[in-house]
């Protein structure tokens, strides 16, 4: 078989709204609605400059049912630079975009396909000569429950790659929309996978069936930090697959976290918010960003951080550092998560009840099992689907910082007075 190379992205959700983001700094909103936009430029971009033979798109396009017609267009004209350069699009739609609402009059460039909703098989071809064959399904409608991977089968020897909108597993924090296990994406055999609705990026298999999310391309919450973009592909001549990530977002969010136990000043918050800026905008690789910085602990600042303004305070003055900042830096949050000055070294050792609690959270947090301790009692909560809508799975450094919550929560109901 002869080598080619692709694009594979998923959730560009153009157009997203931002109306919380909005309330607090329209222009921000405006520049964060746009990156969506941006990011595919990006990809657009990205397949041109590499030359690759087609570009995959793992569903949800765009943000929500009632797409605008900005993001349609916008949409198509991407899709049409890359027909006039002679490269393929191939798209599927899922739970934002389904296909009963899909109204669009809009002719599409030549070498596009839309899969509708039965399983296409598609042979992609250059100089008259087959590279590989596409299948690939889109949701008839939002609530697809069906388990769609069972609908595809292989059709002959050539390279396969199936494009699906898909929830793997049970634990991916997405709703199960199209739900399947990865023994599931085994039986049609095919070569490669191109799935899409979980935001985050993971390579689930690199044995044959090659199998991965490329997450989205443009982070869009607090829950969506660090670099988003794409895969650029390749696949050699004996069905090797080799994967390149690519950065495709435009404006990235990020938390950050600071310990106040050695600050012995006002003076040395101020300098720690200033170069937390910092860091956060050179993470940031020439982007702006938009972040969270988590204060915690207990010391000498304890009790001025505990104070009704002090959080307010905080924001205003690092919101003026890191605008202030090239690239950007707009602090979304200053959260105080803080308790009262005590030794804890000396309280753990106490044969007491505050002594055996903090014994306790430390087995907790430092053994190797503490997920699997907590995973059963959380599970009716995370895996209810009304709950679903509005909370996102906790991962193992989620739990560990709630497990630290409720200790400090613990030690600010017994000893509310600070000491000092």
């Amino acid at each position: 078989m002869k080598p080619f190379s692709f694009i594979h992205a998923a959730d560009l959700h153009l157009d997203s709204p931002f109306s919380a983001l909005g309330q607090e700094n329209p222009e921000l909103a405006r520049a964060m609605r746009s990156a969506t936009f941006e990011a595919f430029d990006n990809i657009i971009d990205l397949a041109l400059n590499r030359k690759v033979d087609f570009l995959l798109v793992a569903g949800d396009v765009y943000d929500g049912a009632d797409r605008s017609l900005r993001a349609q267009v916008r949409f198509r004209d991407g899709l049409k630079r890359l027909s006039d350069a002679g490269i393929g699009s191939y798209v599927v739609h899922g739970n934002h975009d389904p296909l009963d609402v899909w109204s669009s009059s809009l002719e599409w460039p030549a070498r596009v396909h839309i899969f509708r909703e039965n399983v296409e098989t598609v042979p992609v071809k250059r100089d008259g000569e087959t590279l590989a064959f596409i299948q690939g399904i889109s949701y008839p409608t939002r609530d697809e429950r069906r388990n769609l991977s069972s609908l595809f089968r292989r059709k002959n020897p050539a390279f396969h790659i199936g494009l699906l909108h898909a929830n793997v597993g049970s634990d991916t924090g997405h709703e199960p929309y199209a739900p399947c296990s990865l023994d599931d994406l085994m039986k049609p055999e095919m070569d490669y996978w191109a799935l899409g609705h979980v935001h985050n990026r993971k390579i689930l298999s690199r044995e044959r069936p090659f199998i991965l999310y490329p997450g989205n391309s443009q982070g869009r919450n607090i829950r969506e930090t660090d670099e988003r973009g794409c895969y650029l592909v390749r696949i050699k001549e004996g069905g090797e697959v080799e994967e390149e990530f690519c950065g495709t977002d435009v404006i990235r969010w990020t938390s950050m976290g600071l310990r106040i136990n050695e600050m012995g000043t006002e003076q040395d918050l101020v300098k720690a918010l200033d170069r937390a800026c910092l860091d956060i905008a050179e993470k940031g690789s020439g982007r702006g960003s938009i972040a969270r910085i988590l204060l915690s602990g207990s010391g000498p600042l304890s009790k001025t951080l505990r104070e009704p303004n002090s959080g307010n305070d905080l924001l205003e003055m690092a919101r003026e550092t890191g605008m202030s900042i090239n690239p950007f830096v707009w602090v979304e949050q200053v959260g105080i998560r803080v308790g009262p000055e005590l030794d804890l070294a000396a309280m753990i050792k106490k044969q007491d009840f505050m002594g055996e609690l903090l014994r306790y959270s430390r087995e907790l947090l430092e053994g190797e099992g503490f997920m699997e301790s907590v995973k059963d009692d959380l599970s009716p909560l995370f895996d209810d689907p009304r709950a679903r809508r509005f909370i996102e799975r906790p991962g193992i450094d989620k739990l560990k910082e709630l497990l630290e919550e409720a200790e400090l929560e613990c030690l600010k109901g017994l000893y509310g007075g600070d000491r000092g």
